[in-house]
């Protein structure tokens, strides 16, 4: 079972080719600016770099958010390309979602994984999930909520994500609370990795489809009449 994974949602674009657990080809740019040039060549780059093609790949996983709006569109949009040419089954994670799996894998007794992403603007995107997997909807709050969402957990809590820098402050002085700072950035090999483990746990897929939890900033004004 051979998965391409990819991510265009933060600052850096990768590329990643597994078969079972084991990555067999890996591309990362950290150039922000071309994300939209620069990841179509990237993965006809790893796919060669691993002796195959896209008729070879039996899945194909993207991230889906939350982060930048013009990087989640330009991976949702490639993979959706691949896809109508492709023989493959197609699939979303989000940053969220990666972020705990990868907590998980460290510290397999906690009652809950609490995961703060960096929203920008004085933000958090915060959701949190239980070892069984289920998990609560994604928030956007305010920098300020944190302690408050932390202190209404009960059990062991791990906390993860690249907001914990902003609320460490808040965050410390809490009990039975195991702050993971290490896990900040998601690359395209972790998506290939949660994938393959959700397929071998018959787990159901996300569809290809975006998750924005901030409204947009744009509003479209009716027409005056």
């Amino acid at each position: 079972m051979k998965i391409l994974a990819f991510d265009t949602s933060t600052g850096s674009t990768s590329v990643a080719i597994s078969e079972g657990q084991n990555i067999i080809a890996y591309t990362e740019d950290n150039n922000i600016s071309v994300q939209a040039e620069r990841l179509v060549p990237m993965i006809e780059e790893t796919l060669a770099n691993a002796n195959l093609s896209y008729r070879n790949i039996d899945y194909l996983s993207v991230i889906n958010g939350p982060g930048s709006f013009t990087g989640i569109r330009i991976a949702l949009a490639t993979a959706q390309g691949i896809l109508l040419g492709a023989e493959m089954i197609g699939s979303a994670v989000t940053n969220l979602e990666i972020a705990a799996y990868r907590a998980r894998l460290q510290v397999k007794e906690a009652s809950k994984i609490a995961v703060f992403l960096n929203a920008f603007r004085g933000q958090l995107y915060v959701q949190v999930f239980d070892t069984n997997g289920s998990a609560q909807a994604p928030e956007l709050v305010n920098l300020s909520d944190a302690s408050e969402i932390i202190g209404k957990l009960k059990g062991e809590i791990i906390c993860t994500g690249d907001g914990i820098p902003h609320i460490y402050d808040q965050l410390k002085s809490h009990d039975k609370l195991l702050i993971l700072p290490r896990f900040s950035k998601i690359r395209a090999f972790h998506i290939c990795r949660y994938i393959n483990l959700a397929i071998e746990n018959k787990l159901n897929l996300n569809a290809i489809e975006p998750l924005y939890i901030r409204p947009p900033d744009a509003v479209v004004k009716p027409i005056a009449k």
